[in-house]
């Protein structure tokens, strides 16, 4: 009962924290929630992902968002109710996975940190800002550990077979959904576990139960949605500079920023099979793999899998002895290497709360961004790099359509660059209404102006052509936010033989007209 009333109010504080602002400041990947923004905006209208647009996001990361904009929210406050959606949602399942497997005090932990986790407004990392970015990372990690907490731990309750069986086959299949990574490394340990510990029955109802949900999507969407979901996961993972967009693998086992994490995770691994608990030790070793890639494949690098190695030491420590001593030194290193990111968390639900509105500016007056403020230094900042002046270059510049594009990346002022291309735009009255692609990562243009998507276009580029058929023009910048997306677009267009006019220059573009 104490631990329903504390998740009861929980959700209550976390749900004044999203329903009670009218309006967000955020102070980084302002990007990254635009990407998510516009991509909900296309499902709301109709489309479906990977089928009318490329993304390698599950359908399930937009839902909830699109849901709410369904309704009439714009982008901020949608974001927001989207997070206190899937907490209320989760909400059962902590409760359940907490009560019939936890005891004590790390009932109550581990119901705080799962609806911190869903409902934070920033992926993790060390740095406090409000971003709303990334947010599927953190759904996805919340349902992990219920997954893992009710196979690692056994029942204190009496349960049912199908229900030990229900939470994985739903978890599982949410998670392909969602964010297919989370499916792919987790899947194969979870399976071994199972067969490890002989629970057939509940393999056989996690098989049942996935298959369900394979059935009722195909035949909601076709066949041809899994077809598209792989084709755009390919073209992600082997010709994008975003399928592994933070450190390198090595750099995530043994940097010092994650060596002690890495230390504790073996160290937790030796500490259960020492104390008699081989089999524990076994599974922690199964599922290390797993912590370690979705780690290395999401932005941030943020090893929130140290949350599971504490609280399974934790919950496995014996009265008294050496061993409790030693136990509570690998506990204490996991949960302190996680200590910046779980702070980082937990302090931005505050922060809807507490904006200094008055050094934050608006990003646009009107539209499904209008709710969304950003630091009023960031909306005027304006920065660049350039190689320094006199030192050889590797490569000669770029040279397209008969220009010659300087070598220079946008450092910060994102939407303070849109606006230059939207000033450009506004001198060329033909251009209003038409499509216009942007050969960099993210296409912000929509979002900040009456511009209309480009169909079949892709939220966030990561190469091949998807919407070019669709644009009039294409905008190229001379400083990119990322020189491998302008590279990755101009190859294509390129290769697609697209007829192309130069109809302007500004200090900050160059607009193509598709003749």
């Amino acid at each position: 009962m104490r631990f329903a009333v504390f998740m009861g109010v929980l959700l209550a504080l976390v749900g004044f924290a999203m329903a009670w602002p009218d309006r967000i400041g955020i102070t980084g990947h302002e990007g990254d929630l635009f990407h998510m923004i516009d991509a909900a905006l296309r499902l709301a209208d109709g489309e479906i992902p990977h089928l009318d647009f490329m993304t390698p996001l599950g359908i399930l990361s937009f839902t909830p968002m699109a849901w709410f904009m369904s309704l009439g929210f714009i982008g901020g406050k949608a974001a927001l109710l989207s997070n206190l959606l899937v907490a209320l949602l989760l909400a059962p399942l902590i409760w359940w996975v907490g009560y019939s497997r936890l005891a004590g005090r790390t009932q109550f932990v581990f119901g705080a940190a799962m609806i911190i986790l869903c409902s934070a407004l920033v992926y993790g990392g060390s740095i406090p800002t409000t971003s709303l970015s990334m947010f599927y990372n953190r759904w996805c990690w919340a349902l992990v550990f219920c997954i893992l907490v009710a196979i690692l731990w056994p029942a204190r309750v009496k349960e049912p077979i199908w229900v030990l069986g229900l939470i994985i086959g739903l978890g599982l299949s949410i998670l392909a959904l969602t964010k297919m990574t989370y499916f792919i490394t987790f899947v194969l340990p979870i399976v071994v576990i199972l067969l490890a510990q002989k629970r057939w029955a509940v393999l056989g109802v996690v098989v049942a139960t996935g298959a369900i949900v394979l059935a009722v999507t195909s035949y909601v969407f076709g066949i041809a949605f899994w077809q598209a979901y792989a084709k755009d996961l390919l073209q992600v993972a082997l010709h994008s500079e975003r399928g592994q967009p933070g450190v390198d693998l090595t750099s995530t086992l043994s940097s010092p920023p994650f060596v002690a994490g890495s230390v504790a995770l073996v160290g937790a691994v030796i500490w259960l099979r020492k104390t008699g608990r081989e089999a524990l030790g076994l599974y922690l070793l199964l599922l290390a793999p797993a912590f370690v890639l979705v780690t290395w494949q999401n932005w941030g690098n943020d090893p929130k899998w140290l949350f599971l190695v504490g609280l399974l030491v934790v919950s496995n420590l014996p009265q008294a002895g050496k061993a409790r001593e030693v136990g509570l030194v690998i506990a204490s290193i996991a949960f302190t290497v996680l200590a910046p990111s779980m702070v980082s968390l937990t302090t931005s639900l505050g922060k809807t709360l507490s904006t200094d509105w008055t050094t934050f500016t608006q990003i646009t007056p009107s539209g499904p961004i209008s709710d969304i403020w950003i630091p009023t230094v960031r909306a005027e900042d304006s920065y660049i790099l350039t190689p320094i002046e006199g030192l050889p270059r590797e490569e000669p510049l770029r040279v397209f359509n008969g220009v010659t594009l300087p070598d220079c990346r946008l450092r910060e002022g994102l939407i303070r660059i849109v606006q230059s291309y939207l000033d450009g735009l506004a001198t060329l009255p033909e251009t209003q209404g038409q499509g216009v692609l942007l050969a960099d990562l993210v296409n912000m243009i929509p979002l900040m102006s009456d511009f209309p998507r480009l169909e079949a276009g892709a939220p966030w580029y990561y190469g091949s052509d998807p919407g070019f058929a669709d644009a009039e023009y294409v905008l190229i910048p001379k400083c990119p936010l990322r020189p491998y997306s302008r590279t990755k677009a101009l190859d294509a267009l390129e290769e697609g033989n697209i007829p192309l006019e130069l109809v302007l220059e500004t200090p900050q573009m160059f607009l193509f007209a598709v003749r």
